[in-house]
């Protein structure tokens, strides 16, 4: 059988499966992952997460993501915190947790536990301003405005760990209006590998409210990159200081950058249920 955890960070929810002892490769295709992902014919979710032995014995874990659409992911800072805390309990509370990402080592230390959820804080690294070089944005003169609906957005791009169009609004759109934004400026020729899209409100230096459309995934209720890359864009903009609480319809996360540029982001993570793949759905699983 197939175990299975499922966990979300404010609202952002996730399948997770440990294959330290176990080889699960067989379910890394997208029509897989699509199937698991769905609320009607799966086990409903905002991605599938994977917790491998690390490549380097001096790490503790490699997490694996997956987008609802199939798609793997660089990094995603709600699943990474439950990562932190499953590892926790396998090692009988081992603080903190190197784990591996495509986007490089993650740093993860436990910070408490309220109300049933666990909060952890995970360093994420410095943020880069520098989309085109990583070829997730096209050189200047090949870029064309992005007007939507006689609307122009002026993304500040930032990737932390994956990459981000932040945008800061002078007036917010409605959540239809995001819907329909964020699904044109993900796959907009200018952003060749798709990008996320943050619609920020800012509220003081020390506060903004975030919707997050996630590449491969739509809407979401909270996105830890996605607050990492608004703070970073907004102290590299002049709009933040060094601490903010970033609000998200899923809850709060804060974000922190210290003295070297590194960014840090703290906030909940919380089990959901604990089960089993049924054998008919692995047999369906198993098939090629």
């Amino acid at each position: 059988m197939i175990g299975f955890h499922k966990m979300h960070g404010l609202g952002n929810c996730f399948i997770f499966f440990d294959e330290f002892n176990q080889d699960l490769s067989f379910i890394k295709t997208p029509e897989k992952i699509k199937l698991l992902c769905t609320t009607s014919h799966g086990l409903g979710s905002d991605g599938l997460i994977f917790i491998n032995p690390p490549r380097d014995t001096k790490h503790h874990c490699r997490m694996e993501m997956f987008n609802t659409d199939g798609s793997e992911a660089e990094m995603c800072g709600n699943a990474i915190r439950g990562t932190a805390m499953l590892f926790d309990r396998k090692a009988l509370g081992f603080s903190p947790v190197l784990i591996e990402t495509r986007s490089g080592v993650k740093e993860v230390s436990f910070i408490k536990v309220s109300d049933g959820e666990a909060f952890y804080r995970a360093q994420m690294g410095k943020a880069s301003f520098d989309l085109v070089r990583s070829g997730e944005l096209v050189s200047e003169e090949k870029r064309k405005s992005l007007v939507w609906n006689s609307l122009t957005f002026e993304p500040l791009y930032a990737n932390v760990g994956n990459p981000h169009a932040v945008i800061f609004m002078k007036n917010m759109l409605s959540l239809d209006e995001m819907k329909a934004a964020g699904a044109w400026l993900e796959t907009h020729t200018n952003h060749p590998r798709r990008i996320n899209v943050e619609f920020v409100d800012v509220l003081s230096r020390n506060e903004a409210r975030v919707h997050v459309w996630e590449r491969g995934c739509g809407m979401t209720a909270a996105c830890g990159t996605g607050a990492t890359a608004v703070v970073a864009a907004g102290i590299q903009k002049g709009l933040f200081d060094k601490k903010v609480t970033i609000h998200m319809s899923g809850g709060d996360l804060i974000i922190e950058q210290d003295e070297n540029s590194l960014m840090y982001m703290t906030g909940p993570v919380q089990e959901v249920a604990i089960g089993q793949i049924s054998a008919g759905m692995a047999h369906r699983l198993s098939r090629a």
